[in-house]
């Protein structure tokens, strides 16, 4: 008789803890893992493509801003080589700008580029551009397709970029000579 009614009452001792919410536990539960939760960072460069020499200016925000947290912007060729990283000061509204020089350090191609605020509740936020050598008129002289060109058209048809960079570099091409559209 005694042994039943222990077992009853540690059953319901053990419904009640587990029936309980999670701040009867005293540390609250686990945080929600929802998108409001974590820091997400906006980030566009000033152009599509660039030359040696050049440089290229990133500016973006971040959706939350907190003085604990640093924001980190890193560049990586197309082989994933590690070309630059920084700490890229915030603004106590979420801005931020960072200029980075083409120096010898880069050459022709696609550049990834990874800006990530903080390191826990972040996303990572990713982007790319491209550095191109010649100028139009050294590429009118040529029927050749210069293999930066054949890059992009590549990595669009394996769904490295998407529709929207694609039309972005098409249009770069009809902007500066490159290409001819005749009605």
């Amino acid at each position: 008789m005694k042994l039943s009614i222990l077992l009853i009452i540690a059953v319901i001792s053990i419904f009640t803890i587990y029936s309980a919410s999670p701040s009867a536990f005293a540390y609250g539960g686990p945080p929600a893992n929802n998108s409001a939760n974590n820091y997400t960072v906006e980030i566009s460069a000033n152009q599509e493509s660039y030359s040696l020499g050049e440089s290229v200016i990133f500016t973006g925000n971040v959706n939350k801003y907190d003085e604990d947290r640093s924001l980190r912007i890193t560049i990586f060729d197309s082989s994933k080589n590690l070309i630059s990283t920084k700490k890229t000061p915030v603004d106590t509204y979420g801005k931020f700008s960072y200029t980075v020089e083409l120096n010898e350090k880069f050459s022709d191609g696609k550049f990834i580029v990874k800006s990530q605020y903080g390191n826990s509740k972040s996303t990572v936020n990713t982007s790319s551009f491209l550095i191109v050598s010649g100028t139009p008129s050294t590429m009118e002289s040529s029927n050749e397709i210069p293999v930066w060109i054949k890059n992009n058209a590549g990595w669009w048809a394996d769904g490295s970029i998407d529709d929207s960079s694609f039309v972005q570099g098409i249009q770069f091409l009809v902007q500066e000579g490159f290409m001819k559209i005749s009605n």
